[in-house]
């Protein structure tokens, strides 16, 4: 991954995940998304959602809900 370090991205972002998911839950990771690293990494960030209940394959526990996400995000381009 060195060639990616301290590169941004550049382009709109939402992420989702679930709050059951193995990476969400590894050490330090919520302090990075909900401090500011994220955000920082990511400029363009424009929403986090935290799905509860639901694990990593999120488009498979909660399509519909990741749909509609999905939907509404892009629609605005």
């Amino acid at each position: 991954m060195a060639p990616w370090n301290g590169v941004k991205i550049k382009v709109p972002v939402k992420s989702i995940t679930g709050d059951l998911d193995i990476v969400y839950t590894s050490p330090k990771v919520k302090e990075y998304i909900h401090g500011g690293g994220f955000k920082e990494d990511v400029p363009n960030l424009e929403e986090v959602i935290v799905q509860k209940g639901v694990a990593h394959f999120n488009n498979q526990e909660a399509a519909e809900e990741i749909s509609n996400h999905i939907y509404e995000f892009i629609k605005k381009f």
